[in-house]
């Protein structure tokens, strides 16, 4: 061949290593963008325990305005700054709160403009207000919203087996990308919820997490999961034992029964049974305490129509249910109808009872 040019082997060959150069390109690129993507049952988890929160908050929202109200249908998904900004980049409205404890970051509420001013206007108590969010009505969608913001992270954190608190939620008009109050991971994760509110309509809001949080929630969910698995796992192979000696039948009788119910029940037994079942038709007081606080006296001689009282509990934290002044149960807030109600969600055990009283 002639001077300078090329045998078909050195064609090949850099035909060859110019493939590789853009396969290895290729393959970082995808590692890069798929490096924080959710799995679907990651997804599922997430939408799990938001979802859940917000159904909570649903009460909460339920009661501030008034109607009958419900979060519903979340599906989780992930995403990143530049996708948001694409979509919600104006005519929206953005809530955002800074948690702290078993999490911390930044989390954002969005929803659009039209949808925030229906919910500013049954708080106004008047007709939906038409155009533009003025700064009254964003005030008062802040007052309604901040305690849902509040709700689902005290909810989300006693999911975890932890507690979790944020700032008061702070709010701004999106009109344009820059406006936008995002979580500080460039890598995102989206819920999106139906919100369901009698006689005014259903509508979407959506709520972003950092791609960091989102892996801790799926990591201390996951751990949880384990140890649950692990510790069923325990008992099943200690019942079967139970028939085939006195080891085994120790450790089913006290995983299944607990310490002292045997003896409370024989010592109930006889006579003294009669005189129980005769208190049965006894009525008591039962108190749900939503929290307390200490006030100056001064501070309670200037009360009047209006004004706010701060309880020592978070919003969303369970109240606490008291029979003759004494601890029974812990639950949560609900709306009946037009009546308040409380879930029960832990009930005391006796022995934690007794300790109380002492």
């Amino acid at each position: 061949m002639g001077e300078g040019s090329l045998s078909q082997d050195e064609i090949d060959a850099l035909l060859q290593g110019a493939d590789d150069t853009f396969d290895l390109s290729s393959l970082s690129q995808s590692s890069t963008s798929g490096a924080d993507a959710l799995s679907p049952i990651d997804r599922d988890i997430i939408s799990d325990i938001v979802g859940s929160s917000f159904q909570i908050a649903g009460n909460t929202l339920g009661t501030i305005l008034a109607k009958n109200t419900r979060f519903m249908n979340p599906a989780t998904e992930s995403s990143n700054h530049s996708e948001i900004q694409k979509e919600f980049g104006s005519k929206m409205v953005c809530l955002y709160s800074n948690l702290s404890g078993t999490l911390a970051g930044k989390v954002s509420l969005l929803m659009a403009q039209e949808n925030a001013a229906k919910i500013a206007g049954v708080m106004m108590g008047g007709m939906t207000p038409p155009g533009q969010l003025d700064n009254a009505q964003l005030q008062t969608l802040k007052d309604s919203m901040s305690p849902i913001i509040g709700t689902v992270t005290a909810q989300i954190g006693l999911k975890l087996g932890g507690a979790m608190s944020g700032t008061p939620a702070d709010i701004t008009l999106v009109e344009s990308p820059r406006d936008l109050q995002l979580p500080d991971d460039q890598n995102l994760v989206k819920t999106a919820l139906s919100l369901n509110i009698d006689g005014v309509g259903s509508f979407k809001v959506y709520y972003l997490i950092g791609s960091n949080m989102a892996h801790s929630i799926l990591d201390i969910q996951k751990g949880g999961s384990q140890k649950s698995q692990a510790s069923t796992g325990g008992m099943n192979v200690a019942v079967p034992g139970g028939g085939f000696g006195a080891g085994g039948a120790g450790q089913s009788s006290v995983g299944i029964k607990g310490v002292n119910f045997p003896s409370l029940a024989n010592a109930g037994a006889g006579p003294g049974q009669t005189n129980l079942n005769l208190l049965m038709d006894v009525q008591m007081a039962l108190t749900v305490e939503l929290g307390r606080t200490k006030m100056y006296i001064k501070d309670i001689l200037g009360l009047g129509e209006g004004s706010i009282i701060e309880l020592d509990k978070l919003a969303g934290e369970p109240v606490d249910l008291l029979v003759n002044g004494k601890l029974i149960a812990k639950g949560e807030v609900v709306v009946i109808d037009e009546n308040f109600g409380v879930r029960v969600t832990d009930i005391v055990s006796p022995t934690d009872r007794l300790k109380g009283e002492k």
